[in-house]
C-alpha cells in the first residue's frame, strides 16, 4: 500500500491474480506388503526395479509384492513406493556392544529390518581419538565413527564424529536415527553416562621411525588370524597360527613413513597367508590396514565382507600381531629397539549384528539373532490392517494401491488369510483411498478357477461398496526367475497398475486402462481363458475380466469399479470417471492452497474462478470432457450465489465445478441391413 508524502510519480506492482493450477500425479503406485528384506513400516519410494532390489533383496518366493512390483515397472510404472510387513513371527537382529574401558553396556543396535537379512550388517566402531586427550585426563573415549555394510544390498553406511553425550548435536542416537539423513539399516539406543563402544579390529601404535638406511639382516613379526564359525566358538582347522612373517629382508631399505610400514607390512602379511591352509586360501581372507592419527596408529582386519560360507565367519576375524618368540636365527623382530610396536586393543575385524561372540570376553553384552518368523512368509492379519491404517497419515502420496499377499496362499492358510479377514482389509483400504484420493486394484482370490466361483465371489464375498476399487479376474500367467522355466500363476494387481500408468501417460487418466491398447506386458495369458458369454456374466456384476485376444494377446477388458454393477446403477461405474474426478480433486486441492486465510470476498472469487476454468480449459482442451465447446464440457461457479454471508462468517468460501466426463464404449453395435433394388 502507498504511502503519498512528498509530490512526485509513484510507482507499484500488481499482482495479476493469475496462479498456474499443476495437474497432480495419477499413477504412483503404493505396494504394502512382505518382502525379503528392507526398512519394516517405512514408505521407501522406488523408480525402477534396481531400486528395489537394492532395498528389499529382490525376488522371494514368500513375497508375492517382490513379483507384482517387476510387473508394474515392465507394464509401464514409474515411480512406485513399497512399505513392508514383516512375516509372522519375524525377529530383528540386534547386538549391544560393551564400552570402552569396562564392561558397561555402551550402545545397541538394532536392524530395520525384520529377519535373517538384518543378520547380514555388519558394523565397525573406529576410534576418533585414540592418543591423550590434549584437555587433560587420560584418553578420549566419547566419539567415535561408526561403519555399517549390508551384504545383502550391498549398502555401505558411515557416520563420523558421533558422541556419546545427550543433548549434543552429534549424539549418536540423534544422527543415526534421524528418519532422512540417518541409517538405513540400523537404529541405535546408546547409554549417555558410557563411553563409546570399544573399537574393533587391533589398533597397534607406531614408535619412532627409524634412521635411513638398509636393514642388517631379516626383520620378523608374528600373525595369528582367528575365524569362528556361526556360534561363535574357533573353527577347527580355519585358524592361522601364530606365524613369523618376514617383512623386511635383509639389505631392503628401511620405511621412511609409517604409510610405507604399514603397506609393506600388509604385503607380506598377505603373501603369507597365501601359505595358508587351503580353506583359508579359497576364502581370499585378506588383511587391510587402516591409519589413526597422521601414523600415530593403525589397525588390522580383515578384507571387507564377501559371500561367506554358512559354517565360518571370515569377515569378521580377528587378526593379531605377536612377537614371536625365540626370534629365528638371524632376523630382528618389530621392538622397542626399532618400531616400539604395542598391542593397544583386539577384537574382531567388524561385528555381524545379532551374532554371538563368546569367545572375546564381554564386548558383545548381547545378541539376538534375525529370524524370518513363519515358513510361508505371510504377515499376520492385524499387521496387514495395522499398516494400511497407518496410511491415514499424510505419507506416502500414492495413486494406486496394490495389496498382491493379501490373496497368497499357503499351506496353513490356504484361502489367504480367510475371506472374510481379507475383505475387511481391503475394504479399510478401500475407505482410505477414497479419503487420499487413491484407487484400489483387488486381486482374485486362491480358489476362483472358473466362471461360477468368480460370480460367487463378487455377489456374495465383497463386505464393502466403494467407487475407489476395481476387481480383476482372473490371475495372470507368469515367468517365475526363480525356477527355471517355470511358468506361474499370479495376481494382476501389480501388472494392472503398470497398465494403468501407461495409460495414464500416453492419453491421459480420462482414458479407461482397457482394451486392446492396454495389453499386458511379459503375460503368457489369463489362468481362466473366457468366452464372451462367459465374460458376459462377470462384466455386469461390475467384476473386470482379463482376456486372451488373437493378435492382440492379454488384455484388460473390463472398465468397472466395484459400484459398477448394473444393479446398482452408481454415477461411478467407470474407473476413467471416477479417476478422472479424483486427478481434479487432488489437482485442484493442492493448487488451490494458496486461498486459505485470504479475505473473503469478490476479488478471492474472481481469482479462484479464473484460475480453475483456466484449469479445466487445460482438460478440455486435451480431451477430457464430452462436449464440442467449454460450455458444454464444464462450468464454474466461484461467487454469491455459492457462498452467502453466514458461509463468510464461518470462514468457507464455496467452489462448485461441474464436468461432462467421457465414458468408455463398453458396446459397439453394428447395425446392418440389405438395401432393396428398387423396382425399374
Amino acid at each position: 500500500m502507498l504511502q503519498f508524502k512528498y509530490p512526485g510519480v509513484y510507482t507499484q506492482e500488481v499482482a495479476s491474480g493469475v496462479r498456474t493450477i499443476s495437474g497432480a500425479p495419477t499413477s504412483v503406485a503404493l505396494f504394502v506388503g512382505p518382502t525379503m528384506t528392507g526398512i519394516d513400516a517405512r514408505p521407501i519410494r522406488i523408480q525402477n526395479y534396481g531400486d528395489f532390489e537394492r532395498g528389499f533383496g529382490g525376488l522371494s518366493a514368500k513375497s508375492s509384492l517382490s513379483y507384482s512390483v517387476l510387473h508394474f515397472f515392465a507394464n509401464g510404472g514409474g515411480e512406485a513406493f513399497v512399505i513392508r510387513v514383516p512375516a509372522d513371527g519375524a525377529v530383528k537382529a540386534a547386538s549391544g556392544f560393551q564400552e570402552d574401558g569396562s564392561t558397561k553396556l555402551s550402545t545397541t543396535l538394532t536392524a530395520l529390518s525384520s529377519g535373517l537379512g538384518g543378520s547380514e550388517i555388519y558394523v565397525e566402531f573406529d576410534p576418533f581419538e585414540i592418543g591423550a586427550n590434549p584437555y587433560g585426563g587420560g584418553e578420549i573415549k566419547t566419539i567415535y565413527n561408526l561403519s555399517l555394510f549390508d551384504r545383502l544390498s550391498g549398502r555401505t553406511e558411515r557416520f563420523g564424529n558421533l558422541k556419546m553425550a545427550a543433548g549434543d548435536a552429534r549424539t549418536a542416537a540423534s544422527v543415526v536415527n534421524d528418519i532422512g539423513t540417518g541409517s538405513k539399516l540400523v537404529s541405535l539406543v546408546g547409554d549417555f553416562t558410557a563411553n563409546r563402544p570399544e573399537p574393533t579390529g587391533s589398533i597397534y601404535a607406531v614408535g619412532a621411525m627409524p634412521a635411513a638406511g638398509t636393514f642388517a639382516k631379516d626383520v620378523t613379526l608374528s600373525v595369528a588370524v582367528d575365524v569362528r564359525d556361526a556360534a561363535g566358538a574357533a573353527a577347527a582347522g580355519q585358524s592361522l597360527a601364530a606365524t613369523p612373517v618376514v617383512v623386511f629382508t635383509a639389505g631392503s631399505a628401511k620405511p621412511a613413513t609409517p604409510l610405507e610400514l604399514v603397506t609393506r607390512m600388509v604385503a607380506a602379511i598377505n603373501a603369507e597367508l597365501r601359505k595358508a591352509p587351503a580353506s583359508l586360501v579359497m576364502e581370499g581372507v585378506g588383511i587391510e590396514a587402516q591409519l589413526f592419527e597422521g601414523g600415530k596408529f593403525f589397525r588390522l582386519r580383515t578384507a571387507a565382507p564377501a559371500t561367506p560360507p554358512p559354517t565360518k565367519r571370515l569377515a569378521d576375524a580377528t587378526v593379531t600381531i605377536l612377537d614371536p618368540n625365540p626370534v629365528p636365527a638371524g632376523t630382528d623382530k618389530f621392538s622397542s629397539a626399532i618400531f616400539a610396536i604395542v598391542e593397544k586393543v583386539a577384537n574382531p575385524s567388524r561385528y555381524r549384528i545379532g551374532a554371538p561372540y563368546t569367545f572375546t570376553g564381554n564386548e558383545v553384552k548381547s545378541s539376538t539373532a534375525g529370524a524370518d518368523g513363519t515358513s510361508a512368509g505371510q504377515p499376520k492379519t492385524q499387521d496387514f490392517k495395522d499398516a494400511i491404517m497407518a496410511l491415514e497419515t499424510p505419507d506416502p502420496f500414492f495413486n494406486l494401491l496394490c495389496l498382491p499377499d493379501l490373496v497368497r496362499p499357503s499351506a496353513t492358510d490356504p484361502n489367504a488369510l480367510q475371506h472374510a479377514s481379507a475383505m475387511s482389509i481391503y475394504g479399510e483400504a478401500a475407505r482410505i483411498c477414497a479419503k487420499k484420493f487413491a484407487f484400489l486394484i483387488i486381486d482374485p482370490f486362491p480358489g476362483l478357477n472358473d466362471v461360477g466361483a468368480a460370480e460367487a465371489w463378487k455377489t456374495t464375498s465383497f463386505t464393502f461398496q466403494s467407487s475407489h476399487a476395481a476387481a480383476y479376474f482372473p490371475n495372470i500367467r507368469v515367468d517365475d526367475p526363480l525356477v527355471a522355466g517355470a511358468i506361474r500363476a499370479h495376481p494382476p494387481s501389480g501388472a494392472m497398475a503398470g497398465v494403468y500408468a501407461r495409460t495414464d501417460g500416453n492419453v491421459g487418466v480420462w482414458q479407461a486402462p482397457a482394451g486392446t491398447e492396454a495389453s499386458l506386458t511379459g503375460v503368457y495369458g489369463p489362468s481362466v481363458v473366457l468366452s464372451d458369454d462367459q465374460h458376459g456374466i462377470l462384466n455386469p456384476l461390475g467384476l473386470n475380466v482379463i482376456r486372451l485376444f488373437p493378435i492382440y494377446n492379454t488384455v484388460s477388458f473390463g472398465s468397472r469399479t466395484v459400484d459398477g454393477s448394473n444393479a446398482m446403477a452408481s454415477e461411478w461405474k467407470y474407473i476413467p470417471v471416477r479417476r478422472t474426478a479424483l486427478y481434479i480433486l487432488r489437482s485442484l486441492s493442492e493448487g488451490l492452497r494458496w486461498a486459505v486465510h485470504k479475505p473473503n470476498g469478490d476479488t478471492l472469487w474472481a481469482e479462484l474462478r479464473m484460475n480453475v476454468t483456466a484449469f479445466m480449459q487445460g482438460l478440455f482442451r486435451q480431451g477430457a470432457f464430452k462436449g464440442t465447446s467449454p460450455r458444454d464440457a464444464f462450468f464454474v461457479l466461484c461467487d454469491a450465489s455459492t457462498t452467502t454471508q453466514t458461509d463468510i462468517d464461518l470462514g468457507v468460501v464455496n467452489i462448485v465445478i461441474g464436468f461432462a466426463p467421457l465414458k468408455p464404449a463398453e458396446f459397439v453395435v453394428i447395425t446392418l441391413k440389405q438395401i432393396a433394388k428398387p423396382a425399374v
